[in-house]
């Protein structure tokens, strides 16, 4: 394993999963982590930086991908029936912590290059990936009801500002975005629920 030893100087980035002593930051001003990182090689696709000023993660590729690729399967090490701020939602009050760990390393993009599909438990690519690229993924697509919102910072021209969950965007705001079979059926089931409760009109 090798080491980058450079001052890591603040640059305006999304928000991204935090360990618990900087949680109060998230990391958010930290991203990308071009200079400033230690590094680790957990697979021979992946590269794992951390700030060294902060102990911000980030997870990057170390290989190409096309879109639609598996990256690679996951699995899970535990399952509660709550979320916290390192959980992927499978299903209803099913919140599981990622399997290899470091997969928690992947943090939120409102531009995604990769997603957790819950249904075939593949990490797959959305989109084009080439070396060097941090893989980054969708909160929302795999949560409904977040433990820790934030503020993102991505800056991207579809950047939704605060993440907090699928529960709290419009269908509009999901539509160009690829969710998982839990989410997507999550929204319909909140846009029947909205549409029976809706007032009919009447002859007057």
């Amino acid at each position: 394993m090798s080491a980058q030893t450079m001052s890591c100087a603040p640059v305006a980035a999304p928000s991204g999963r935090c360990n618990a002593h900087e949680k109060l930051v998230c990391g958010a001003d930290y991203r990308p982590l071009v200079s400033g990182y230690k590094t680790e090689y957990p697979a021979e696709w992946a590269e794992h930086r951390i700030c060294a000023t902060t102990g911000h993660n980030a997870l990057y590729a170390r290989k190409t991908y096309k879109a639609g690729e598996v990256i690679m399967a996951f699995s899970y090490r535990s399952m509660s029936d709550y979320p916290t701020y390192l959980t992927v939602q499978v299903g209803e009050d099913k919140h599981i912590e990622l399997s290899p760990a470091w997969l928690e390393h992947v943090n939120h993009s409102c531009e995604p290059n990769a997603m957790f599909n819950t249904t075939t438990f593949n990490f797959e690519a959305l989109r084009d990936i080439a070396v060097g690229d941090e893989l980054c993924f969708f909160y929302p697509s795999t949560e409904w009801a977040m433990d820790s919102p934030f503020q993102c910072k991505c800056g991207k021209p579809s950047c939704l500002g605060y993440i907090a969950g699928a529960s709290q965007l419009t269908r509009e705001q999901l539509a160009s975005r690829r969710l998982t079979d839990f989410i997507a059926n999550k929204l319909d089931e909140r846009d029947a629920g909205a549409s029976s409760s809706s007032p009919c009109d009447s002859s007057q």
